[in-house]
């Protein structure tokens, strides 16, 4: 073997595991195209950022290694082309590019505020003290803990006094589904409901503003699409069921949580346009709530979704406090003339039976 053959063995073993990289990307990028609960396909929703940067550097360095000759070289790039553009397509409108769906409001009188935090606060996670630190700096008006226990329990007790309306439920099998709702403002008919006879609380309340309207708040935490025995069945019926209960209220709605959902995916969007909902992600930036501990694995799960009577005065990701996910805060201001100003996405053919779809298959799943 001359010097010359040898030096390019080790350039062809390069060449071929970035085409082999570069394939697996690509059918990465393009598998949750396909109708399925699975959670493996599913769960490649998340990471679509991640994704996208890793198949333009695999992709410019194996082109820049001379790739390969003819056919091979020529549909690696095509496939790779492929999937950047369908890439792009999903988180194109979480780029300022694009004109906010939500749109801003400069005044809003104090009793129309409605300033919503959303916390994930992680079950084993025990530095109370700065999460309630973040909540004294975000002075939030409607609260949602998730992930809460007994001893959670306690230490959002300091908060009562200032927060005199609240509802709980700390489970006793489902250890990481304890919810609470505090609020300053009083809550009405607030009541713990389970979607499909799952152990993961849904807290639907009315709550009544200082300028005496009433608004309805959901606060939701699915369980995410975990494992071989987990598919998104749950997930996905959960969030069409607490869609449709926003869309049958006869009072503006706001959805928050963890939604163990990212914003570009097909059950999210789908839930928009059911719901009226609004995202004043779009326009804006992905804003990434999980995993708090790690910049590689960063995507939005936390989200605070509302209908066209509210006003957007300030969306922001609060400080880290310990726990996996970081806190989310949204001030509102309930003015219902700015429905004028935004629009939600349409309902389009087949969302409603998608919907009933995939409740029915979470009823079938419960049994």
């Amino acid at each position: 073997m001359n010097e010359r053959n040898a030096t390019s063995l080790p350039l062809k073993a390069i060449r071929f595991l970035l085409l082999l990289l570069l394939v697996a990307l690509a059918v990465g990028s393009l598998l949750p195209i396909m109708e399925s609960n699975r959670w493996w396909i599913r769960f490649l929703d998340f990471p679509r950022l991640q994704l996208t940067i890793s198949l333009t550097i695999v992709l410019v360095l194996y082109a820049f290694l001379g790739g390969g000759s003819g056919t091979t070289l020529m549909t690696a790039i095509i496939l790779a082309t492929t999937a950047l553009i369908y890439q792009g397509y999903r988180l194109y409108p979480y780029t300022p590019l694009v004109e906010p769906m939500a749109a801003e409001i400069e005044a809003c009188s104090e009793n129309a505020r409605v300033r919503v935090m959303s916390a994930n606060v992680q079950k084993s996670n025990r530095r109370a003290e700065e999460f309630l630190r973040v909540v004294k700096e975000a002075r939030p008006d409607i609260l949602l803990v998730m992930e809460t226990n007994q001893w959670w329990d306690e230490q959002l007790a300091t908060l009562h006094e200032e927060y005199p309306f609240s509802i709980q439920h700390i489970p006793v099998e489902a250890a990481y589904y304890g919810m609470h709702v505090l609020s300053r403002y009083p809550l009405i008919a607030p009541q713990v409901e389970f979607y499909f006879g799952a152990d993961t609380p849904t807290i639907v309340s009315g709550v009544t503003l200082p300028t005496q309207g009433e608004v309805q708040f959901i606060g939701l935490h699915p369980r995410p699409p975990q494992s071989w025995a987990r598919p998104t069945t749950m997930r996905d019926g959960h969030l069409a069921a607490a869609a449709l209960a926003a869309a049958s209220s006869d009072r503006p709605t706001i959805l928050a949580g963890d939604f163990n959902a990212v914003p570009w995916e097909r059950i999210t969007r789908r839930a928009m346009r059911l719901g009226s909902l609004l995202d004043p992600r779009v326009g804006r930036g992905v804003y990434p709530t999980y995993d708090a501990q790690s910049w590689i694995m960063a995507w939005p799960l936390d989200q605070v979704l509302y209908q066209a009577d509210f006003g957007l005065l300030r969306y922001e990701k609060l400080p880290a406090f310990g726990s996996d996910h970081y806190p989310i805060l949204a001030e509102l201001c309930h003015a219902p003339e700015i429905a004028e100003r935004q629009v939600a996405p349409a309902v389009e053919k087949g969302d409603r039976e998608e919907a009933q779809t995939a409740i029915e298959a979470a009823r079938n799943l419960e049994n």
